[in-house]
């Protein structure tokens, strides 16, 4: 009986939420009362909320309660040129901060960026917002051998694509980008950073920039919550022909 108790909860504060009874931005009514309209322990009232935290409609704020979270659309991110105007305009809607600091490359960067251990990097950090709500995370680290570039937030991105815009006003192109897309649960930074609760899937998508003499020039980590994120691929090579049996 609990375990149908916590989803008859989790689909009725969900309907409550969608037909508008708690409005984006508002609090839902605190555990002790939702303990009381529904006649359900403490534990069976955490289960149905984090479900609902997890389908990214509320926010859990330490202290404050849960709020119902402004819903921003999907968040698109192209890894061809065909369908970047379109998905530019998609992420229009929201407000990105951009900050900057100088880092060592960890293990794990200076892999893919070819460099030693401990090598100098800029690293760019791209908060996304809609309203009030976090709803993007991206890093981009730039070895300093490579140059020396201008962010300007008025034209910052919530992926980061106008660093590879910087790159080339001071002669670096890119030749080729190589992209890695994967699935996974948030670590515990990425919950706080983007307010999702630790059972909400994150995508993952890595980019890795090259120019024309194989030269690791840009290592992106974009981090997207999985309820409202997207990935286009375009490929201009046609699809191969199969032999005849």
């Amino acid at each position: 009986m609990a375990q149908n108790r916590h989803v008859h909860i989790a689909n009725d504060l969900r309907r409550s939420i969608k037909r508008g009874t708690y409005a984006p931005g508002t609090p839902i009514p605190p555990e002790t009362a939702l303990m009381e309209q529904y006649r359900a322990s403490r534990p069976t009232v955490r289960i149905a909320l984090a479900q609902i935290e997890n389908e990214g409609l509320l926010i859990r704020l330490h202290g404050r309660g849960n709020f119902v979270r402004h819903q921003s659309g999907l968040i698109a991110y192209s890894a061809g040129s065909r369908t970047a105007d379109r998905i530019a305009d998609t992420n229009a809607a929201l407000q990105v901060s951009v900050s900057q600091r100088n880092v060592n490359a960890s293990d794990d960067q200076a892999a893919l960026l070819g460099l030693p251990v401990g090598s100098a990097l800029a690293e760019y950090r791209y908060q996304g917002h809609y309203r009030t709500d976090p709803c993007s995370l991206t890093l981009i680290y730039v070895p300093h051998s490579v140059g020396t570039i201008d962010i300007s937030v008025h034209d910052a991105t919530p992926t980061g694509e106008d660093v590879r815009e910087a790159l080339a006003q001071v002669g670096v192109h890119i030749a080729e980008t190589r992209t890695r897309v994967a699935s996974r649960l948030p670590s515990p930074e990425e919950t706080r950073t983007l307010a999702i609760g630790s059972g909400a899937p994150v995508m993952e998508i890595e980019r890795v920039s090259l120019d024309a003499e194989a030269r690791v020039v840009e290592l992106a980590r974009i981090v997207l919550p999985g309820f409202n994120a997207e990935v286009h691929f375009d490929d201009r090579a046609p699809a191969p022909k199969l032999e005849a049996a």
